[in-house]
């Protein structure tokens, strides 16, 4: 038997913090159970610091500032829907008081 291997889908956006406040507990809160619906792997990237993006901890510990570039990288099957999912958050978030 041949077993094939496809590796996952690798998506990536760079998003300038929308928030006011930055990434703060409410904020991260929020972004972690929205991404904790999906099966991919999420990693958040502020300059050379990488975070799990299912970590509340993990990404507090990036203390994101207003305007901070942030990278995400998502790996897995669902991929393109995370990184949709993510855009419409931070859009909501730009709008919000954060």
């Amino acid at each position: 038997m041949i077993e094939t291997l496809i590796a996952p889908l690798v998506q990536t956006i760079e998003i300038n913090m929308p928030c006011h406040l930055g990434f703060h507990l409410r904020v991260v809160g929020r972004f972690v159970t929205l991404v904790k619906r999906f099966s991919s792997t999420i990693r958040v990237r502020k300059g050379e610091i990488t975070a799990d993006g299912k970590s509340i901890m993990g990404l507090l510990l990036l203390a994101v500032a207003w305007k901070s570039k942030l990278e995400i990288e998502v790996a897995g099957d669902d991929a393109v829907h995370v990184i949709s999912g993510i855009k419409e958050f931070f859009d909501q978030e730009s709008v919000s008081l954060g």
